[in-house]
């Protein structure tokens, strides 16, 4: 029994040390919006974002609206089949939400470079220059996270007419990828392979609640344009918090 209140606190420090790097680098990266050398990065991913957001709900919405789901029936006539097409459209919305990730996932790797470049001679002067990461690098990982989570929202749509259950369950999926994502991207421009996994794996609650951020951000609307600069942003400085220095400069 007297062993209980230890183990409890225990489990709270435990908790409280995943999140407290998760909490900083927030708060950090909602401040790094201010950056003026930051701004031209931050205003063509947003209008990246922007545009495949339009693109994506008109594209749903087209499709469903030429869709016949139901027909004409006696009596009604073509009342229900046009229920079925707005309600298609509002489906279109909450699916576009949960998609948007993947296509901001592609927009971060062009700019990771630039945007940890900045971050790091701001925040972090004293660290050995990385190994520079190309574009072609950073699209390869975003390809990657892209069709999975693409793929898996697409597998959660049964789930859509059950609210809570849908939005936990996209929560949590895209959370888990969104961590992994930012989590190569910023990372592999100081750890290899291996190093990545270890890493992954001793901080994996960290990347996770990281994650999860992400996605909640992810379905906020216009807020959620800014997530390819947010999850770099969140990611670096998480990263640099809890990295071991040791293993690389």
């Amino acid at each position: 029994m007297g062993d209980r209140p230890q183990a409890a606190t225990g489990n709270n420090r435990g908790f409280r040390a995943k999140l407290a790097p998760m909490v900083s680098a927030f708060f950090k990266a909602f401040n790094d919006l201010g950056n003026p050398r930051l701004r031209v990065y931050l205003w063509q991913t947003v209008l990246l974002s922007l545009t495949t957001a339009i693109l994506v709900w008109g594209g749903l919405s087209w499709a469903l609206f030429n869709t016949e789901m139901v027909g004409e029936l006696p009596w009604v006539g073509g009342l229900i089949e046009m229920a079925a097409d707005y309600l298609g459209v509002a489906v279109a919305f909450v699916l576009m939400v949960f998609l948007l990730p993947a296509f901001m996932g592609l927009y971060a790797s062009f700019y990771i470079e630039a945007i940890c470049s900045v971050l790091e001679a701001r925040h972090y002067p004293g660290i050995a220059q990385p190994k520079k990461q190309t574009i072609l690098e950073g699209l390869k990982i975003s390809v990657k996270f892209a069709i999975l989570l693409i793929t898996l929202n697409i597998l959660l749509l049964p789930l859509i007419f059950i609210p809570p259950v849908y939005f936990i369950a996209g929560w949590a999926i895209n959370g888990f990828l969104l961590g992994r994502e930012y989590l190569e991207m910023v990372g592999f421009r100081r750890m290899n392979e291996d190093e990545i996994v270890a890493y992954r794996t001793s901080k994996n609650g960290t990347i996770y609640m990281t994650g999860l951020v992400l996605a909640l951000v992810a379905t906020i609307p216009l807020v959620n344009l800014l997530l390819p600069f947010l999850g770099t942003s969140m990611m670096l400085h998480c990263f640099e918090r809890t990295r071991p220095k040791k293993i690389s400069g």
